[in-house]
């Protein structure tokens, strides 16, 4: 089965799991300034997906071949996957928010909101994507707490650690 990981931001996860060895067939990307991409990450302009198209099914059947033949992992990817597309091919995205306690992390941001509101357990999900948001079921998750001392930057990186753990547990199983 060829993995292909989609990201939005700088890919830092996915070069941290090939780091680990976990090393996608395929990396796509709407992320338009090369300078924000992980430098570990050697991307070429085959993997640059323009916003317009993020949002065609044709354009991404295209991009995805085969839903028989090929699984999506989303990292960091700020965009709704089209539900022809949700429908037809095995995605899976990692979630920064402990949804499996909190219901009300499903979303945008729910790093922030988390923080916001003084949850003392936070964590990161891995989920099947589903047409609805943040919906599927949760197949991995990570937790650690949340001191009264931590800022919104240590709520990232304690997050970003939970979600490095909850895809590393999740490709044990593959």
């Amino acid at each position: 089965m060829r993995h292909i990981a989609l990201f939005s931001q700088t890919g830092s996860e996915i070069a941290n799991l090939i780091e680990r060895g976990i090393s996608p067939d395929v990396i796509l990307s709407d992320q338009k300034d090369s300078s924000k991409i992980d430098s570990r990450l050697s991307l070429t302009a085959e993997s640059q997906i323009l916003k317009n198209d993020v949002k065609s099914v044709e354009y991404l059947r295209d991009c995805f071949g085969d839903p028989s033949t090929c699984y999506i992992t989303l990292h960091g990817w700020l965009n709704i996957i089209p539900r022809e597309i949700c429908q037809e091919y095995d995605i899976y995205n990692g979630h920064p928010g402990l949804i499996t306690e909190f219901e009300c992390l499903k979303g945008k941001d729910p790093q922030v909101r988390a923080y916001d509101g003084g949850y003392a357990t936070i964590g990161s999900v891995v989920h099947k994507v589903t047409p609805i948001v943040d919906d599927g079921e949760v197949l991995e998750w990570t937790a650690t707490y949340q001191d009264e001392f931590d800022n919104l930057d240590d709520t990232f990186v304690k997050l970003k650690h939970c979600s490095f753990s909850a895809w590393s547990k999740f490709f044990d199983k593959q």
